[in-house]
């Protein structure tokens, strides 16, 4: 009777472990598709990179905003 009893715990103990593994890759999956979904901030695309550009050429390039090629 103790072998029917431990062995019924060793089986409860793997499926608890097995459902908490499931658990934690599901909760991981929902973190990388959720990170990947956010929208980029506008300075990293690439209408944002052409003014970031152009506004500091003309700030610290030394060139007039007459001289430069607005974007």
């Amino acid at each position: 009777m103790p072998d029917l009893v431990s062995n019924i715990e060793v089986i409860m103990h793997r499926k608890i472990l097995f459902a908490m593994r499931k658990l934690l890759v599901l909760v991981l999956m929902v973190l990388v598709l959720g990170a990947c979904s956010s929208s980029k901030p506008y300075y990293k695309t690439k209408e944002g990179k052409k003014k970031q550009k152009y506004y500091n050429d003309i700030q610290f390039g030394g060139k007039s905003a007459s001289e430069m090629k607005r974007p």
